[in-house]
């Protein structure tokens, strides 16, 4: 929903800046635009993991000009689907739908979960109706770390979404995807390097991932960290990478703190931790299409109207998103004093 919104303004911004320019020059002439309305999609938000359940998220677009009520984020979630996700080694399995409002929980642990579930959250005192596709023991995951259908390396898995129509008597939406978890390479080690500039040395170190890239092309990573007990953050430009440059190389890569939107930016302690800070490194192989999904995303050229936009790759057959298929391994370390 954000990601289309965002692509579509770009547009309507821009053509609306040529437009008043070519007013102020003449301001003898008036000029209708008539936008086209976009359809509606279902927008699908799903990942599958080794030893984690599916979790799918199913929204639906808006138009450009459609208002847009951040208090009634709950709205926009799609109610009421079949969702089902089946494997290549003949596991499958129906998706329950979770709502955080059918909980009942204090706001404190509906935070935790929203978190755990991927989702960051910024005030706890007005937690979102969030609703989430998951298996139907997922609580059992949350307390043992194992439930009824999980992810495997080196599997296929299909998404198949029955969803209701966006209006009274529409039909039912069918929407489908595949993906691939590949085998969990990994890094060798987690390693760390001095601040750049002396005068942050002492509170700052930079963390690097120290691996080994296969002698194969189509080897592609997406990776998350998180500092302490905050929760996990993909970096705030580029989360994905691919070996086109790397292929057989032993090398150092530097890696981004990931950090909230809502955080400051500065631009001498950005990607940087503070010397004494636990870093948790989430390291995930992903297949082709998972990386092609978020690199378009996340190299939209910016929030400027003259930034060259650029197309989403989606693997989501009649709908918009990603069904992301991931082999994880996580790393644990220390920033030295």
């Amino acid at each position: 929903m954000t990601n289309t919104l965002k692509y579509n303004l770009k547009h309507a911004v821009l053509a609306a800046f040529f437009f008043a320019v070519a007013a102020v020059g003449s301001c003898t002439k008036e000029i209708d635009i008539e936008i086209p309305e976009s359809a509606k999609k279902i927008v699908v938000e799903g990942s599958i993991e080794n030893n984690v359940p599916p979790v799918v998220i199913l929204t639906r677009s808006q138009r450009i000009f459609d208002n847009i009520n951040i208090n009634e984020i709950g709205a926009y979630f799609v109610r009421g689907a079949q969702v089902s996700v089946r494997g290549s080694d003949g596991t499958e399995t129906e998706l329950v739908e979770l709502c955080l409002q059918n909980l009942n929980l204090p706001p404190e642990q509906a935070e935790v979960l929203l978190n755990a579930l991927g989702f960051t959250t910024v005030d706890s005192g007005n937690i979102p109706n969030v609703c989430v596709y998951t298996v139907p023991d997922i609580l059992s995951y949350f307390l043992t770390g194992t439930c009824s259908f999980m992810g495997k390396e080196r599997t296929s898995y299909d998404l198949r979404v029955m969803a209701p129509g966006f209006d009274v008597g529409d039909d039912s939406i069918l929407v489908t995807s595949t993906t691939y978890i590949p085998t969990a390479i990994g890094m060798d080690s987690l390693g760390f390097k001095e601040h750049t500039n002396p005068a942050y040395r002492d509170s700052f170190v930079g963390c690097y991932a120290y691996i080994t890239v296969p002698d194969t092309f189509g080897n592609f990573v997406r990776y998350w960290t998180q500092r302490n007990d905050e929760p996990q953050y993909k970096p705030r430009s580029q989360s994905v990478w691919d070996d086109k440059l790397f292929v057989g190389l032993s090398l150092g890569l530097p890696l981004e703190r990931g950090q909230p939107r809502t955080e400051e930016f500065d631009i001498n302690t950005y990607t940087y931790f503070r010397r004494g800070d636990t870093i948790t490194v989430k390291w995930s192989n992903i297949d082709s299409k998972t990386y092609d999904f978020f690199y378009t995303l996340e190299n939209d050229g910016g929030d400027s109207p003259f930034s060259s936009p650029v197309l989403i790759k989606t693997n989501i057959n009649n709908g918009l998103g990603i069904w992301a298929g991931y082999a994880t391994k996580k790393y644990k370390a220390i920033a030295p004093w």
